[in-house]
């Protein structure tokens, strides 16, 4: 390399024309047109001239000389036309040098301004020609056409970026302003990012409209669909994030209103036993509008018979495809703070399937014969039809026992004797009490707890186990396949518990093993049984229906389900429970962060439940809510210490919550 040589090289894409200075070992110093000096090795000049200027004159009239050669070569680069020059060579087969396209391209003599003209045009182009080191190959006119409609493939896309990011612009400047003709693809985008944030499969493409539009990125993406009218401030993004359908097909809507009218002409069967005398009663909360299940009570000499009445949802749903898969694609109604989504249609879960006061319905009937000691003496499962008499409220129910309903102090002295009995075959329980999340239409937050076990929620629990119980062992002694709950004994001796506390709770659950689902029978120990299913909640639980399903088919002499199909059946519904879990878990710590956004500096009392490699884990009271704390310097808690916390940030979409202790 001599020292005045004219050279270019790429920067960002860009040609950029250049002198030689000077030449140490192998890097070389430059002068660029733009009047700065650059030190590269030779491997990273794209284009060396035959041309030297001089450089021992001032620096000024170098870079002045290197912009009038700019100038030139920039007027002969727009003169030329590329496709022409490709037409005259592209079928001879073979690669060009440089030399030999401006021989082609410029009456003689050809100069060095021709030649780096020709260089630059090649260089910006890509089209026509693929550079081969120091040739260019003629690219085949398959090839050339397949470029130019990637070009306005993004040509397009970099258009649709510009309308949308004015669009969103305007918007969350809240201007008035005509959406752009992809007004639904942009929104789609945005739906996109605000759910799955990076793992977005546009999420490059959003991220540049947001930035283009000025909108912070990522949460932007949320906002702004909510200044949209798309969604609401308060969209539960973990619905759409795990797939959780919140709206029925039109299919299924339009089955459920056949069943309806088939419902209303419905007559007995054979086999249905008609119990409307019984008098039965409803338990339940006040908020609770699909009622599925209800009691009775009957005095037969010295013994009992309690009746427990399951709603028929399978005899209305038999023959009827399209509802009971979305139910099994559903596996369970979600009931969360500020929605309910229902596992079958309301007009069906609200109306014919729920047990309503003064309506009659069709039920399974477990007529159970019990003793003063609450042994069972005998029991049937009947298809039946029921007429309930009366709804109560836990709370309600409560009063009513206070007051000493005779009927419900039977039930309760009867459910306490079965409570006993199952502790004694080795049945374990926590207490823990239940968070209440209430979202006014105003969207207040109400958060408070409410005690499991008050009486009339014990003599619900106790004679709901008990069918279920029953339940298991008719198609246990029968031979008939189920969806089975079986539950291996704690790994340590469980002690009991006679009211909640945090820290026991805690070390407690990390001694039980997991409830696993089975379609053969075995023992659940936290329940004391040695065979159990659930089938009291048709209405929103999907095992539940199939199990009622199961039952009926087997009193009717109906074929019942086999192994393989209910296994398959579990193998579809359990990872979607296991979704809904988490989004009920995730939605009801969204609404506390929501509620703690404005509890800032306030203070609440917390229990330290662990100590973990550089934090704790706290239960904070308040809102049975546990959460980890970071090591405080100089500070110590040991598990079981109760201390106070402040909040000192929270943020319910971003799902951060810090807290510190005082």
């Amino acid at each position: 390399m001599e020292v005045g040589r004219v050279v270019a090289f790429f920067e960002q894409k860009k040609v950029i024309c250049a002198v030689c200075l000077e030449v140490k070992t192998d890097k070389c110093y430059l002068l660029t047109e733009e009047n700065k000096e650059v030190t590269l090795g030779e491997n990273r000049l794209a284009y060396i001239s035959c041309r030297l200027l001089k450089v021992n004159l001032h620096r000024d009239l170098i870079v002045q000389e290197l912009k009038d050669l700019t100038q030139r070569v920039t007027a002969l680069q727009n003169s030329l036309c590329i496709r022409e020059l490709w037409e005259l060579v592209n079928n001879e087969g073979r690669e060009f040098s440089l030399r030999e396209l401006v021989e082609l391209t410029f009456h003689p003599p050809q100069s060095m301004e021709q030649e780096l003209a020709l260089f630059r045009a090649l260089a910006e182009d890509r089209v026509y020609f693929k550079q081969k080191g120091d040739l260019y190959e003629p690219r085949s006119p398959e090839q050339v056409e397949q470029i130019w409609q990637q070009r306005e493939k993004e040509a397009q896309k970099e258009q649709e970026i510009q309308e949308a990011s004015s669009w969103l612009a305007k918007v969350w400047r809240q201007e008035e302003v005509a959406p752009p003709v992809h007004k639904e693809e942009i929104i789609a985008l945005l739906k996109e990012i605000a759910i799955w944030g990076t793992e977005a499969n546009n999420y490059e493409k959003g991220k540049t409209i947001c930035q283009q539009a000025q909108i912070a990125f990522p949460e932007g993406a949320w906002e702004i669909l909510v200044k949209l009218g798309e969604w609401k401030e308060d969209e539960n993004l973990f619905l759409y994030r795990y797939q959780i359908p919140q709206e029925f097909p039109p299919q299924v809507l339009a089955e459920a209103e056949k069943i309806l009218g088939e419902a209303k002409a419905e007559n007995l069967r054979p086999q249905d036993r008609d119990l409307t005398f019984l008098h039965p009663f409803t338990i339940d909360s006040e908020y609770t509008r699909d009622i599925d299940d209800a009691l009775s009570l009957e005095k037969m000499g010295t013994a009992y018979q309690v009746g427990v009445h399951i709603t028929d949802v399978a005899t209305y749903l038999n023959g009827h495809q399209e509802i009971f898969q979305e139910a099994m694609f559903r596996a369970t109604s979600i009931y969360l703070p500020d929605q309910r989504i229902s596992m079958i249609p309301p007009i069906l879960s609200e109306s014919t399937c729920s047990l309503i006061v003064g309506e009659k319905r069709r039920a399974l009937s477990f007529l159970i014969k019990l003793d003063e000691e609450g042994r069972i003496l005998d029991y049937q499962i009947v298809p039946s039809v029921i007429q309930v008499e009366q709804r109560l409220s836990y709370e309600s129910a409560d009063h009513l026992l206070e007051e000493e309903e005779e009927n419900l102090v039977i039930l309760k002295r009867l459910a306490q004797k079965l409570w006993q009995k199952r502790l004694e075959a080795g049945a374990f329980f926590i207490p823990r009490p239940e968070r209440i999340i209430r979202i006014s239409r105003e969207k207040e937050i109400f958060i408070s707890k409410r005690e499991r076990e008050s009486p009339a929620q014990k003599i619900v629990s106790e004679f709901m186990i008990l069918a279920n119980t029953l339940a298991a062992c008719f198609l246990k002694e029968r031979g008939i396949p189920a969806v089975f709950r079986g539950q291996n004994e704690p790994r340590e001796k469980m002690p009991a518990l006679d009211k909640f506390d945090p820290l026991q709770a805690y070390r407690l659950r990390r001694l039980m093993n997991r409830v696993e689902i089975s379609t053969r029978p075995q023992r659940h120990a936290g329940l004391g049984t040695e065979a159990y299913l659930t089938l009291t909640s048709p209405i929103r639980r999907f095992y539940d229906l199939l199990m009622e399903v199961q039952i009926l088919r087997a009193i009717r002499g109906e074929a019942v389900f086999k192994e393989e199909e209910l296994q398959e059946i579990i193998t579809r519904v359990s990872p979607v429970l296991s979704r809904v879990n988490l989004v009920e878990e995730l939605t009801e710590r969204y609404w506390i962060y929501r509620f703690l956004e404005k509890k800032i500096g306030a203070t609440f009392t917390a229990v330290v439940l662990d100590r973990l490699a550089n934090k704790y884990l706290v239960h904070i009271n308040d809102f049975l809510l546990e959460v980890e704390m970071p090591l405080v310097p100089g500070r110590e808690f040991v598990p079981g210490d109760e201390i106070l916390v402040r909040i000192e940030k929270a943020q319910a979409r971003s799902g951060v919550l810090k807290i510190s202790p005082l």
